[in-house]
């Protein structure tokens, strides 16, 4: 396997939610806002996504693994499909992206002295772009 950068699979991460999310009908969720370690439950009335205190309601599991991605990067706002049938599509994508991305972030803060850090920096760059497309596809 070929070793990637953290800027390849932020990319990635970024070119899917911007070319395969944004174009859609969608509507903005809020979320934490801080980087947290989101907990998925079934209940009755269907799933929640559990970001320390708060508790996200949503009506199917592919709405609460979509959100779970961006919580976990602690994204405040995230637009997600009205169409569950689309953000189905994206989710495997987008998925193994995060999942790719955390790789690469672990192996590289290996030899950091402040590892902590290095995560906060990454992730704030994803947090930064994600907000930076958004703004650029309302504008035009």
């Amino acid at each position: 396997m070929t070793r990637t950068l953290p800027s390849e699979e932020m990319s990635r991460l970024l070119a899917i939610y911007r070319d395969h999310v944004l174009p859609l009908k969608t509507r903005q969720v809020k979320l934490l806002g801080r980087k947290c370690q989101p907990v998925l439950m079934k209940t009755l009335l269907g799933f929640e996504l559990q970001l320390g205190r708060k508790r996200i309601t949503c009506p199917d599991m592919i709405t609460a693994r979509y959100l779970r991605v961006f919580a976990e990067l602690g994204v405040k706002t995230i637009q997600i499909p009205y169409d569950p049938t689309r953000t189905g599509l994206i989710l495997t994508e987008l998925e193994e992206s995060f999942a790719n991305m955390k790789q690469v972030v672990k192996e590289g803060v290996a030899g950091e002295r402040a590892p902590r850090r290095h995560v906060q920096r990454v992730y704030g760059k994803i947090r930064a772009g994600l907000v930076k497309s958004e703004s650029e596809i309302l504008e035009s």
